[in-house]
C-alpha cells in the first residue's frame, strides 16, 4: 500500500514542479517578474495546476513489479475506454440515451 500511495506523490510532486519551470520560464520569456506574470495569467495557470495535481499515476512510477496491485480504474484519463483499462466494451459505456433500455419480461 505504502509502495502505490508513494508512486501517486511522485507522480504529482513531479507534475507539479514541472508547471513551476514551465510557469518561470514563461515569465522570463515574457521579461517580466515572476509575480506579475502570475497575477496576469491566473485563470490559465489554475486551469494548468488543477490539471497537474490531479490524483493519476504517471508510468515512470507505476507499482513497482513484487506488487500485486493491478489499475482497474484511472479517473485521471479522459478516454472512457481507457479509464476502465480497455475492460468495459464502449457500448456499456455510453450514457443516457445512447444506451437501449435493456428488455424487462411482462407479467399479464
Amino acid at each position: 500500500m505504502f509502495d502505490l500511495e508513494l508512486a501517486y506523490l511522485r507522480s504529482r510532486v513531479k507534475r507539479i514542479v514541472n508547471f513551476a519551470n514551465k510557469a518561470d520560464a514563461q515569465a522570463k520569456a515574457s521579461k517580466k517578474e515572476l509575480s506579475v506574470f502570475l497575477q496576469e495569467n491566473a485563470k490559465e495557470l489554475k486551469e494548468e495546476f488543477q490539471q497537474a495535481i490531479k490524483n493519476r499515476l504517471e508510468a515512470e512510477f507505476g507499482p513497482s513489479e513484487w506488487n500485486t496491485f493491478r489499475l482497474a480504474m484511472n479517473e485521471g484519463e479522459s478516454d472512457m475506454v481507457k479509464r476502465y483499462g480497455g475492460v468495459l466494451p464502449e457500448e456499456c459505456l455510453k450514457k443516457g440515451e445512447d444506451v437501449p433500455a435493456p428488455k424487462v419480461a411482462t407479467f399479464e
